[in-house]
């Protein structure tokens, strides 16, 4: 039997940074954890329609909650850590019924058990899922991750190795595109390492008001693009 798929275009990973839950929130005249909870409803909704692109995308990642995330106000982390409770719960049934599987992208450390064992299960629930791959950056930071990696080097004290095998999830491809939403023009500490050779794409959509088919659009623009790869 031939995939209702198969004939689409394929792109091995896309990200996305997230930004501009905050801005919608003012801009809506509602609280900034109400901003948060809608930004967490968008990033699952887009991951529900996937299937809608007129593209496959092997692998898509979220940038959900950066290590400089933590010097935002307690009350804030506080609730940003309560939506992703629920986030992660709410992921889990969708990713199962869209065949998704999730995978944690970041550090541990700071993260409180309840947080871990979350993380943990949703990650396990979803592993033998076989459509796209989702990544959530969640407590990422690039820097973090490179330091980590020399670490574990370090430690191993090998003479050759392959810097590629001490990252966090070392079989993510790294990504051709990277979107971000909300009108900022920088990576902000994310896949410094993985994005060498990647396609930006800026965008003044706010994150909450970022759709599938806005999605579509930009993945029609990025296969125009004349990919050189440093040759």
């Amino acid at each position: 039997m031939i995939a209702l798929n198969s004939h689409k275009s394929k792109i091995n990973h896309v990200a996305i940074i997230m930004d501009g839950n905050g801005r919608w929130a003012r801009k809506n005249k509602i609280s900034k954890k109400k901003g948060h909870e809608q930004g967490v409803r968008n990033c699952i909704k887009i991951c529900e329609n996937l299937k809608k692109l007129d593209f496959r995308v092997n692998e898509i990642s979220f940038y959900v909650f950066s290590t400089e995330n933590w010097k935002r106000s307690p009350s804030e982390v506080s609730n940003l850590f309560k939506i992703i409770e629920s986030f992660y719960d709410s992921f889990k049934s969708s990713a199962n019924k869209n065949n998704i599987s999730i995978r944690h992208y970041g550090s541990k450390k700071r993260l409180s058990s309840k947080i871990k064992k979350i993380i943990d299960d949703v990650v396990l629930s979803t592993k033998k899922n076989n459509g796209t791959y989702v990544n959530l950056l969640f407590n990422y930071g690039s820097r973090q991750e490179i330091e980590d990696a020399i670490k574990k080097i370090q430690s191993e004290k090998k003479k050759k190795f392959n810097f590629r095998d001490y990252l966090y999830i070392p079989e993510s491809n790294d990504p051709d595109l990277i979107i971000r939403t909300g009108g900022e023009i920088r990576l902000s500490n994310f896949m410094l390492w993985q994005s060498a050779y990647s396609e930006l794409y800026f965008t003044k959509t706010l994150w909450p008001d970022f759709k599938i088919n806005s999605l579509n659009k930009i993945l029609h623009s990025y296969l125009k693009r004349n990919r050189k790869l440093g040759k």
